[in-house]
């Protein structure tokens, strides 16, 4: 019997190569941001600058969703992972954020249904970052592309209840998240409650704490933690600032030490410091010696 051997056609032209080569591009493109990152970790402040400033040339979420035509949500996965790592390293070392907003732009028009990216990076814009304006605007991109997802309208409101002071917004936002579908039950709950007791320490903590169990993202849980003991650190200063006030107005003279309040009987006891630190008294005014830009 003659056996004749059968091999598989060789395929002519570029074929595979030319389809994923636009995915290959732009990974590799990420690969060299990464590295790039790492460069500006190990250069001098002036290097590092110059760096960033290079970085700001890599291209817009429009323009890589047009590169990448089907591959978006492999690169978009890809750009998560970088958005996570980039977040974790910068919360590890100097703080500074300047490049979350840009990166989540670039993920969720790739990927506009994405909501965890759009939860996370609102979130840790808002409070690491400390640009909840940002944050908001990304919020309302999410909310356009995902109507029905109830987690955006609640974090938009969550966020201006905290940090922009707007709680007519916060509490109309709770109630559109409350209407749609899959919504906690506690968020209908809110509604009532925010409108009529706004800025307290303890909403705040259970909001905090409702956000905590919302999520698996050890990152956001630890920046939820964290948020939680910087909340109990403000409650203490703002108890101690009210027994200030009250010793002066009673006693015409400002306490000499935090000590003298609870000898004196206008505090049963000093609150603990969440973070170690020690509170103390300058010009009338309660402090904390733990520095607040300093707080990981």
């Amino acid at each position: 019997m003659k056996i004749t051997e059968v091999t598989a056609p060789v395929p002519k032209g570029p074929g595979l190569l030319i389809n994923i080569l636009p995915v290959v591009v732009v990974v590799w493109g990420f690969v060299g941001v990464y590295l790039l990152q790492l460069a500006i970790d190990s250069t001098s402040r002036r290097q590092g600058e110059r760096l960033m400033q290079e970085l700001a040339y890599f291209p817009s979420g429009v323009a890589l969703r047009e590169a990448v035509i089907e591959y978006r949500e492999i690169v978009a996965d890809f750009i998560w992972l970088t958005a996570i790592d980039y977040y974790g390293r910068h919360q590890e070392t100097d703080r500074r954020y300047e490049w979350l907003g840009h990166i989540f732009e670039i993920l969720t028009t790739l990927d506009p249904r994405f909501v965890g990216a759009y939860h996370f990076g609102a979130i840790t814009l808002a409070w690491d970052a400390h640009k909840p304006i940002e944050a908001l605007r990304l919020l309302l991109n999410g909310m356009k592309a995902n109507p029905l997802n109830w987690q955006l309208p609640f974090d938009a409101g969550f966020i201006n209840y905290m940090l922009t002071g707007d709680y007519k917004s916060a509490a109309q936002l709770f109630q559109v998240a409350a209407e749609l579908p899959g919504a906690w039950t506690v968020v209908s709950r809110w509604v009532p409650y925010i409108t009529a007791k706004t800025g307290d320490f303890e909403t705040a903590r259970q909001m905090w704490k409702d956000l905590y169990y919302s999520t698996e993202n050890k990152k956001l849980r630890e920046l939820i933690i964290r948020q939680l003991q910087v909340l109990k650190l403000e409650e203490g200063i703002a108890r101690l600032q009210e027994a200030v006030d009250q010793f002066y107005e009673k006693e015409k003279r400002l306490p000499n030490r935090i000590e003298e309040l609870v000898g004196q009987g206008y505090i049963k006891e000093i609150p603990e410091e969440p973070f170690g630190g020690k509170y103390f008294i300058e010009n009338g005014k309660v402090r904390s010696t733990t520095q607040p830009g300093l707080i990981k």
